[in-house]
């Protein structure tokens, strides 16, 4: 009797470990893969810094999506070294293999131009960093650049 309930505690031991196992070598859901990252920033845009309407929507940043499906982008959100966030309009999905370009300044958004509705320059000419967050405030992707002399864009 104690051999069979020995076997039998061992065997259940033995499946646990077995399982937690195939738990934890098991591949991640596709949803956890990232496949939308910062693609670039135009800090300085050309021209004097008039503050204008135009001139600030010259100033942007893009997000691709490097998926061929389209990804839900509700609530994610980009945040400079100075922490003036932009946050993903609800129900906004940017479809597979496609770029945002999200603008500075104020208009009406369209499928691939959003705006950011500021009247004040964000990208700081002599550097900065932009970080790209989950709606709940984890970073998964950073863009970092330094100004370079005859050089008002960056890629990421």
């Amino acid at each position: 009797m104690f051999a069979r309930r020995f076997r039998t505690l061992f065997s259940a031991a033995t499946a646990a470990v077995v399982l937690a196992g195939t738990a934890a070598l098991a591949p991640l859901p596709a949803d956890a893969a990232i496949t939308v990252v910062l693609s670039g920033i135009q800090y300085d845009p050309p021209g004097a810094d008039t503050r204008t309407n135009a001139q600030l929507n010259n100033e942007f940043f893009t997000v691709r999506n490097i998926s061929s499906r389209p990804i839900n982008l509700s609530g994610f959100r980009v945040l400079d070294a100075a922490n003036h966030l932009f946050v993903f309009p609800r129900g906004y999905v940017l479809p597979g293999r496609s770029t945002v370009i999200v603008r500075t300044g104020k208009n009406r958004n369209r499928a691939l131009t959003l705006y950011w509705n500021q009247s004040w320059y964000i990208w700081n000419n002599t550097g900065d960093t932009a970080r790209f967050q989950t709606p709940a405030g984890k970073t998964f992707d950073t863009c970092t650049y330094k100004a370079v002399t005859g050089r008002y864009r960056v890629g990421c």
